[in-house]
């Protein structure tokens, strides 16, 4: 995407030199430095996978990624979208590429947003973008899609104040809100960004509204459809709906309260993916530097954005925050949502919507750097007039901004190096291709379930750590339909899932005896089975991996796959479901095309002015 050359400062704000090139790639520089240090083994050889985080070195197109299953869509267009361009340059790449592609991304975007200010807050905002618990926790959590969403953010502002200027739209500003909205959750939070940034602080009329707002339906389509298309998904009872608000509320570790948590852009339910350093005096020292950046956000300053911008983005933060300290104080209406709106469920994971902070916290920087340069003149203005003045203000204040940078990493050291090798890439093995390949080679028709029917593993290949069951997105390469189970169960406590399939194999599966049990599997149109094998699963309860009546086809250390006796009802086709999910990836790849065909074009024609610029 193309950037304006000039000065990134809002309407009224003083105008400033254009920033040089050279200062610009050394801040690029620093956010790839800041990217490789904090990934660390994440970078080496294999895939990362960690809680959600399930790649693959080749994931299968499959029924399930276009969102032909049942259940609710919870890796579309995620999986899809990888499992399409995979196949291009291989799972282990593209992977890499994602994970340090979003952490540059937002930190160059970062130090653009404050380009006017001087060049060590520039750089403290390129670490503090990249370096923070948001970034941290979500890394851990295996939130990929939430972390593109996070990188778009600044580069949304950027062509927000382009806009608000009177200049066109960057050219490819198009292909961000897809980048952005690779899951549904990250969808919500890279459309509330693009109306406040692109529409809010870039002033658009009537028409570039129409678009931005065509642009972000055809972005959500296929996570939205499939979710409403789904016929075997089933709403949560009240009961359930209750549970999982009180389960993904915002919490903080030992110690540390939700909402300092939250302030301090971390707040995640999942304590166990919460850094050391975070669970002590640095959750109150982030907690404060987040809110300080945010009130000297909403101060007016000479050189600094207009009120229309301050606003845009201190109520996206507000959005971020607000609903992470919604859920901690008051889950019920968490659970409302999720039982009156669908999709509502999206909204009960409190702090996942908290990066959207970080515009607001630029604004900040750039606001306190423009009042701390205003006062620096001020004072050798009057030192030049004779007055008297403290020259220690003079002299330090250019060299405290140079410690800036370093203060983030100070906040949280344990970040460096892939969380102290908690983001560890791993070899998968190859029994799972060679399951899929004994499924594909049989003839018989018919549904694959995946036993222990449960849902995360912590197999000991992946060094034991929890993981979303890679197995039936592997299996996926069989062509058959695999259902997977999809109850959470945290602290004890079992989240119900929403695919109706899936709960009638969890049922038939606790039948009495293994004739029975079998039988009503065939019922439900499952063929085979396949036993995970390892010692995360060998005390599995006996109703997730019951004994049934098949003939082995496969046996490996890993995996063990099965064909039941007998035959499979055949599935139910819904030829309207794949027109309507057909029209809204259609619309998706609509859009990919115009903004990836808009930032070739940007791309070109800015190395075409540097070319005649050098040859003048």
């Amino acid at each position: 995407m193309t950037v304006d050359p000039g000065p990134a400062s809002s309407p009224g704000a003083v105008a400033t030199p254009a920033v040089p090139r050279r200062t610009a790639l050394l801040l690029d520089a620093l956010a790839v430095l800041v990217a490789v240090v904090l990934l660390g083994p994440a970078l080496l050889p294999g895939l990362v996978l960690s809680y959600d985080m399930v790649w693959l070195p080749d994931l299968p197109v499959t029924q399930a990624g276009w969102g032909l299953v049942d259940g609710a869509p919870r890796a579309v267009p995620s999986d899809q979208v990888v499992a399409l361009l995979d196949e291009l340059v291989g799972g282990v790449v593209l992977q890499k590429a994602v994970l340090l592609g979003s952490l540059v991304a937002v930190g160059s975007g970062a130090h653009r947003v404050v380009r006017t200010a001087p060049a060590g807050v520039r750089a403290a905002a390129v670490v503090l973008a990249t370096w923070n618990p948001y970034v941290v926790e979500r890394l851990l959590l295996g939130h990929w899609t939430m972390l593109l969403a996070y990188a778009v953010l600044p580069w949304l502002h950027v062509a927000g104040r382009r806009a608000a200027r009177g200049r066109p739209l960057p050219a490819g500003w198009l292909l961000l809100l897809p980048i952005g909205s690779l899951s549904g959750s990250a969808g919500v939070a890279t459309a509330l960004a693009a109306v406040l940034l692109v529409g809010v602080v870039g002033r658009a009329g009537p028409r570039r509204w129409a678009l931005l707002v065509a642009a972000l339906a055809a972005a959500n389509a296929p996570w939205v459809v499939a979710g409403l298309a789904a016929p075997g998904s089933e709403p949560p009872t009240a009961a359930a709906a209750r549970t999982a608000a009180e389960v993904f509320a915002a919490r903080g570790p030992d110690g540390v309260p939700a909402p300092v948590a939250v302030l301090g852009l971390g707040g995640i339910w999942n304590t166990d993916v919460v850094p050391a350093s975070l669970a002590g005096p640095w959750a109150w020292a982030w907690a404060a530097a987040v809110v300080g950046l945010l009130v000297v956000a909403s101060r007016a300053v000479a050189g600094g954005p207009p009120v229309r911008e301050r606003v845009a983005v201190l109520g996206l933060a507000a959005a971020g925050l607000g609903l992470g300290l919604l859920t901690w104080c008051w889950p019920a209406a968490s659970a409302a949502v999720a039982l009156a709106v669908p999709g509502g469920g999206l909204l009960r994971d409190g702090s996942r919507l908290a990066g959207l902070a970080l515009p607001a916290l630029l604004v900040g920087a750039a606001t306190a750097a423009a009042r701390a340069t205003g006062a620096t003149r001020a004072t050798r203005a009057a030192r030049a007039r004779g007055a008297r003045g403290d020259r220690r203000g003079v002299v330090l204040a250019p060299a405290l901004v140079w410690v800036l940078p370093l203060l983030p990493v100070a906040a949280l050291p344990d970040a460096a190096l892939g969380v102290q090798q908690r983001l560890e890439a791993v070899a998968v093995p190859d029994d799972l291709a060679r399951a899929a390949d004994a499924l594909a080679d049989d003839d018989v028709p018919g549904a694959v379930v995946v036993l222990p029917f449960a849902t995360y593993r912590a197999p000991a290949w992946n060094g034991g750590r929890p993981v979303l069951d890679p197995t039936p997105r592997a299996l996926g390469a069989s062509g058959r339909e695999v259902v997977a189970a999809d109850d959470l169960y945290v602290d004890g406590r079992r989240l119900p899932g929403e695919d109706v399939r899936a709960r009638a194999v969890l049922a038939a599966l606790a039948l009495p005896d293994a004739d029975a049990r079998t039988d009503a599997l065939l019922r439900l149109g499952v063929s085979h089975v396949v036993v995970d094998r390892g010692p995360d699963v060998a005390d599995a309860p006996t109703e997730l991996v019951p004994g049934l009546r098949a003939k082995p086809l496969l046996t490996t250390d890993g995996w063990d796959v099965r064909r039941l006796e007998g035959r499979a009802a055949p599935p139910l086709a819904s030829t309207g479901r794949v027109v309507v999910l057909a029209g809204a990836w259609g619309a998706f790849a609509v859009l990919v095309a115009a903004g990836g065909l808009g930032a070739l074009r940007g791309a070109v024609v800015s190395a075409l002015r540097r070319n005649r610029r050098a040859h003048r």
